[in-house]
């Protein structure tokens, strides 16, 4: 399928934790590289994580020095980041579509890590026709503004076998419209470059997006649903008598019930793959020691915080803590491990054990 079909997209995933935002990405990148014939799908992508620490220089690229051998000297060279990665590839590459993967988009300054590249975000559409700069003509899809970076540009143009110093598109190549560019050329997102990122709205001490950043973007809500007939929702809790979907799906109403009163509650419930089993003996299961320090931590930790001693947790002595509880769920016996720690009626009970009495 000839490319000028591909539509570049710049969209955010969001949802609570474990609805499979990440997985989402991947199965529509993929979906779009099969569309186009591309055999080497990781050439084409190119993922990274933003974080608290994740700055500006290691997103686009920064300048290191780098000793010669023998005694040669030092010298300075530019060590590109995964924006100058993709990028790069993207320019070289002008038939071919590609990637760059945000992963946690929230958890780093999301304005501050992209910087002047921040201008290249605003694409030109159908609508506002061609535009011309200094002989180039840039047509759909192209960035509406160009930013000036010198590194950039001569890691784009960087001498090598298959990348020249000078790239040239004319009309036989898509989108080429006898685009050239040099040394003095402005850095443009390409369009067969799509921006796909993933947010957890859950995140704790996240950065906030401000509406500049975020209306550039597409946004697309996974829903946190889990297929009761699929083998995550049956796998096992150890010994307990009791699958991951129906428990998943039980703690949610708990979750969301009025009486709980927690704030932003629907960003609190449990994705269909917070956690995963592992093969026991031929069969899915989740250790106790697994469920304990991620599902139990999270909702003791996080969910709950303020409504511990309530609607949820049993109002007993021996569990006052994180540590009581886990020892209360770990040294229990078979569906004694929810009874000791949760506050359940007997609809409760059936609710938890429905896949078992099936």
């Amino acid at each position: 399928m000839p490319l000028p079909d591909f539509i570049p997209s710049q969209t955010i995933y969001y949802g609570v934790p474990g609805c499979g935002k990440s997985y989402e990405v991947n199965k529509v990148i993929n979906a779009e590289l099969d569309k186009y014939g591309v055999t080497d799908k990781e050439y084409h992508k190119v993922r990274c994580v933003f974080h608290p620490e994740y700055c500006n220089a290691d997103f686009v690229g920064q300048i290191y020095p780098y000793v010669k051998p023998d005694n040669g000297g030092v010298e300075y060279r530019f060590k590109p980041g995964p924006f100058a990665e993709i990028v790069r590839r993207a320019y070289r590459n002008p038939a071919e579509p590609f990637f760059l993967v945000i992963e946690e988009i929230n958890r780093g300054n999301a304005a501050a890590i992209f910087g002047e590249m921040f201008q290249l975000l605003d694409r030109i559409r159908p609508e506002d026709g061609p535009e011309e700069l200094s002989g180039n003509i840039y047509n759909t899809g192209w960035s509406s503004y160009g930013v000036t970076n010198i590194d950039v540009n001569a890691y784009i143009r960087q001498k090598s076998t298959d990348n020249p110093e000078k790239i040239e598109y004319d009309d036989s190549v898509p989108y080429g419209n006898e685009i050239k560019f040099i040394n003095n050329t402005a850095v443009r997102l390409p369009p067969n470059l799509s921006i796909y990122a993933t947010m957890n709205t859950n995140d704790q001490n996240v950065f906030t997006m401000d509406n500049a950043f975020q209306r550039r973007f597409k946004s697309k809500m996974i829903r946190n649903v889990l297929d009761e007939n699929s083998a995550q929702y049956k796998t096992e809790i150890d010994d307990t008598g009791v699958c991951w979907g129906d428990f998943r799906e039980w703690i949610n109403e708990k979750i969301l019930l009025p009486q709980t009163a927690i704030l932003k509650a629907d960003d609190k419930c449990l994705g269909g793959w917070f956690i995963t089993g592992e093969k026991i003996n031929g069969v899915d299961k989740i250790k106790k020691e697994d469920f304990a320090e991620k599902v139990l931590k999270y909702l003791w930790d996080d969910v709950f915080k303020r409504n511990k001693s309530g609607e949820i947790f049993v109002k007993d002595d021996k569990v006052n803590s994180l540590s009581d509880l886990i020892d209360a769920f770990e040294t229990s016996v078979g569906f004694e491990s929810f009874e000791k720690i949760f506050k359940m009626n007997d609809v409760d009970k059936a609710k938890l054990q429905k896949q078992a009495n099936t």
